[in-house]
């Protein structure tokens, strides 16, 4: 083997090593804590949220998914949790349970990690939500 082909090869190991090892240090969000999610929220599409501290929440005008242009809106309580992702699997989210229906709201964060709004996305928009008082 030529030295060309052995100095070339060493290059890639370099480079390929020091890639994989960057992945491994992108730097980690803490998991948003229930407190960040509790309080009033409402949405630029003019749906309002309201979490509770005992797990439960009550929204007014909150777009279903369904029908065109999300016409069917709905009003109502139910159980909300906080969905911690993972690895392969969908992003973190506060997840309410309402009737027979799971919404998954994702989390909009600062650079420093910080909640700052949270967004339901639907098949042609998305309702972001930002805190209210």
């Amino acid at each position: 083997m030529s030295m060309r082909w052995i100095v070339a090869a060493v290059a890639c190991t370099t480079l390929l090593g020091s890639v994989t090892g960057c992945a491994g240090q992108e730097k980690r969000l803490a998991p948003v804590s229930s407190s960040a999610v509790i309080g009033h929220w409402k949405g630029d599409c003019g749906a309002t949220l309201d979490v509770a501290r005992n797990g439960h929440f009550a929204f007014a005008e909150f777009p279903s998914g369904e029908g065109p242009h999300d016409e069917l809106r709905l009003s109502g309580s139910g159980q909300w949790y906080l969905y911690r992702g993972g690895k392969g699997a969908p992003p973190p989210s506060l997840d309410l349970k309402y009737d027979r229906t799971l919404f998954s709201l994702l989390f909009t964060r600062s650079s420093d990690g910080a909640l700052t709004g949270m967004r339901f996305e639907e098949e042609d928009r998305t309702c972001s939500f930002t805190r209210k008082g």
